[in-house]
């Protein structure tokens, strides 16, 4: 369309092009703050087994180049600033255990190496359900995020009469 034909229509699909450059760049402000406050999220295997009264360990593994940092495990997904339901959290610096909900939750990899793998020892159907292991990167919403859901699986059981025919055959 050329301008000199007519002003009114130039000068509305002038607004038009305006409008929709406008739109498409407050669109793409828009997704590019949301991705900046999604934080990175990994898993290598986002499923563990374990069986009633058994011992599991959920991994979770950071890089330690920076030093040891702030880390906790936690019920469930996490928030944009913390582990839900916290089972286990480490100091600000990453170098010990200062919580844990109860015996049974124990990091027993090597924490100065970023090894802050789980181990949940005795399970019960109450342990299953998704888990969440966030380590505290500096930099505002960047935390390293893991999610790994615990499947319980139930003992299974011999039946009475099993027991009783081997050992009298």
């Amino acid at each position: 369309m050329w301008c000199s034909d007519d002003r009114d229509q130039c000068a509305a699909h002038s607004r038009v092009r305006y409008h929709s450059y406008h739109t498409m760049s407050l669109h793409t402000l828009r997704l590019s703050l949301l991705l900046l406050f999604i934080p990175a999220v990994t898993s290598d295997d986002p499923h563990v087994r374990g069986s009633l009264y058994d011992t599991v360990t959920l991994p979770c593994n950071y890089d330690i180049s920076s030093g040891t940092i702030a880390m906790c495990w936690g019920k469930g997904r996490c928030t944009s600033m913390s582990c839900n339901d916290i089972i286990i959290k480490t100091d600000n610096d990453g170098s010990k255990v200062t919580y844990w909900k109860s015996n049974r939750y124990q990091l027993l990899g090597a924490i100065a190496q970023g090894n802050v793998s789980l181990t949940i020892t005795d399970l019960i159907k109450k342990d299953e359900g998704m888990y969440c292991c966030r380590v505290e990167k500096s930099g505002p919403l960047n935390d390293l995020i893991e999610y790994i859901y615990l499947e319980i699986q139930d003992v299974e059981e011999c039946p009475d009469d099993f027991e009783l025919s081997t050992i009298y055959a």
